[in-house]
């Protein structure tokens, strides 16, 4: 292995910390045959002096992104269209690694077997019980579309809640009194949508009914199975938000069935802008949420962590949501003198 000339070098670190030179070169190569502990100190006095080989040229760095959901949907599908879109400009590499917390090894595990130098967190709620572990390990760790405050952890968040507070008072402008709500509560995200939607409504001093809300978990035929139950327990509803696009889908698709026509008798409004979303008939009123854009930050922040030899702070961003209008919302056609 090349040495970086001068005074220190991976012979100098190991002697340093009372280690032999190939502990060393297996933690600075992300290789396994070193405990958690030992990884911790050669990379605390690794960042200390700088240090770096000199290979002639340098290694692409690992980057795994990690899910914890079975499946591939269109949301994380997107993340990663912009992770590799970064990746693919740049010297790093990076594998998928589908976590099952079921099978007993730590996500930290997983990732040293594959040689991993940093990892990108999907749907991070996933992993809420192995972030300490992962904070502590040393390695940088990206979250996308979640917060935190634990160390060595970074995050490229959204702000879901001004989106959906912009869909709703998009609705009441339009005349609508009456809107139901189909809520995917998994996420923190999620949750501050839909209570967008609630204080939207309060500020409109309606009195939001039970009814008009539905909670649910799926996609499409979970959308188009609560919209019907939706549907016939508050028939006076003339718009309905739902928390993702996938969920829009299936409601509009009960409505459709029922004889009833998007925008005139009903208003729909979506979450994400997924490709197909302006593509459907009508295409739909939704919020854009920078997904793409999320993953290609979360690659570069890992790529800059890797570059500062980790002196770089890793970011803690939350990009800006925004309403886009299309053709599934319209004027509400139905009047209602007061829902106080």
């Amino acid at each position: 292995m090349a040495r970086k000339p001068g005074k220190i070098s991976i012979s100098s670190i190991a002697r340093e910390l009372d280690l032999s030179p190939s502990t060393v070169s297996r933690v600075m190569n992300n290789r396994t045959g070193a405990g958690e502990e030992t990884r911790k100190k050669v990379s605390e006095l690794l960042k200390k002096y700088d240090f770096q080989t000199n290979y002639p040229r340098p290694r692409s760095r690992k980057i795994a992104v990690a899910s914890g959901i079975p499946g591939v949907s269109e949301y994380i599908a997107a993340v990663i269209s912009g992770i590799c879109e970064y990746v693919h400009r740049s010297d790093l590499s990076a594998c998928i690694i589908q976590y099952d917390s079921n099978n007993g090894e730590s996500l930290l595990s997983m990732l040293r077997d594959q040689q991993c130098s940093g990892v990108i967190l999907l749907i991070p709620a996933s992993f809420r019980e192995q972030l300490p572990e992962l904070s502590a390990s040393g390695l940088p760790v990206m979250l996308v579309d979640e917060s935190t405050d634990l160390p060595n952890t970074g995050f490229i968040d959204n702000d879901s809640y001004s989106g959906s507070f912009q869909a709703a008072e998009h609705l009441l402008s339009l005349g609508h009194r009456a809107i139901g709500y189909l809520n995917h509560k998994t996420t923190r995200n999620h949750l501050q949508r839909f209570q967008a939607y609630r204080d939207a409504l309060a500020k409109a001093k309606i009195r939001i009914s039970p009814a008009w809300c539905r909670e649910l978990t799926g996609g499409m035929e979970a959308g188009f199975c609560k919209m019907n139950e939706l549907l016939d327990a508050a028939p006076e509803i003339t718009a309905v938000m739902t928390t993702n696009d996938q969920i829009a889908w299936g409601a509009a698709r009960a409505a459709i069935r029922r004889g009833l026509r998007i925008p005139r008798d009903l208003s729909l409004v979506g979450f994400d802008d997924y490709p197909a979303s302006a593509f459907w008939n009508p295409p739909l009123t939704t919020v854009l949420h920078p997904m793409e854009e999320a993953g290609r930050l979360a690659a570069r922040a890992l790529d800059r962590y890797f570059s500062a030899n980790g002196k770089e702070p890793l970011p803690k961003q939350i990009l800006q949501t925004t309403l886009i209008v299309r053709e599934s919302t319209g004027p509400c056609s139905k009047d209602y003198a007061s829902t106080d």
